[in-house]
């Protein structure tokens, strides 16, 4: 599961959220970015980067798997970062999904118990059980539903409500949308025999599209190999047919008018544009080689 780079896309988009989760009272606002340090020939997870050039920066590593020198690394690129900008105060944050992650190397893992917190360890999975006891609906709560709901059954009856909690929320919305993104994401992962068409079903309410001939091919065409490959392999299909018949004006009229469906529900809010895109980039690709086809002709 991409878990690394989907945590960075959601606390890159939302920096408040990753301080919430270690418990820093910040005093001014912070940026996310990732570092590329050449004499480590490493990127980090990511740096938080103050607005204030005197509060401290936060190297920042996120770990879903075992790694027994992550505490090395952090301390490395924290030593390094400070190096390269005149030694200013460099602290760390490293979010483990779980404690069982945890290798609590020493002497580095003294840092996080020394009074001043020089680096804070976040157990993700712990951190979000209180939250939820405390806001069931807290974003955070919903957002990482699919990366740690055991029960199958009850993710996938509530994934419409968890999606729908999120994009109905008050976040900025290139926030909103990068934990959207990371929902279905993981969404899609959890439920590996669903194709992706399944997966949105659950979470986005479609039911005139669903109603469409237009929709009932693509699900006949791509019901084994996914929505997107569906979309590609009909259209494909319905342009040979239309080429032979002398119909490919009515092919075209069709997609166009199955695009601007699109658009005006990604304007009422039921789609977003993660969804609007994979929906109509292969539908107007295939526009584009329809009208030039057409342009030949005439």
């Amino acid at each position: 599961m991409k878990t690394d780079k989907e945590l960075y896309k959601i606390f890159s988009a939302y920096p408040n959220y990753l301080f919430k989760c270690a418990n820093i009272r910040k005093k001014t606002a912070y940026t996310m970015k990732s570092v590329n340090f050449k004499e480590l020939e490493r990127r980090s997870d990511g740096v938080l980067m103050p607005k204030d050039p005197k509060a401290p920066t936060y190297i920042v590593e996120f770990q879903a798997q075992t790694d027994e020198k992550i505490y090395h690394r952090l301390v490395m690129e924290m030593a390094a970062f400070a190096m390269m900008h005149n030694f200013c105060d460099v602290r760390g944050i490293l979010v483990f999904l779980h404690k069982g992650l945890d290798p609590k190397t020493n002497p580095w893992h003294y840092l996080s118990t020394s009074k001043e917190k020089f680096l804070k360890i976040v157990y993700l999975d712990a951190f979000l059980d209180k939250l939820e006891q405390k806001h069931p609906n807290h974003i955070m709560v919903v957002a990482f539903k699919p990366l740690f709901e055991k029960d199958l059954n009850a993710l996938k009856q509530n994934a419409y409500y968890y999606y729908q909690t999120i994009k109905k929320s008050r976040l900025p919305e290139d926030a909103k949308e990068h934990i959207q993104n990371a929902f279905i994401s993981w969404l899609t992962v959890r439920f590996k025999n669903l194709s992706y068409q399944e997966v949105i079903k659950m979470i986005a309410n479609l039911p005139d599209f669903e109603q469409t001939r237009f929709f009932q091919d693509i699900v006949r065409i791509g019901e084994e190999r996914g929505i997107e490959r569906g979309i590609e392999r009909g259209i494909e299909r319905g342009i040979e047919r239309g080429v032979e018949h002398g119909v490919m004006l009515g092919d075209k009229k069709r997609i166009t008018k199955e695009i601007k469906r699109f658009e005006r529900m990604k304007k009422k809010g039921d789609l977003n544009d993660h969804l609007f895109n994979k929906l109509c980039d292969p539908l107007q690709k295939e526009l584009d080689k329809l009208t030039a086809k057409i342009d030949k002709i005439l």
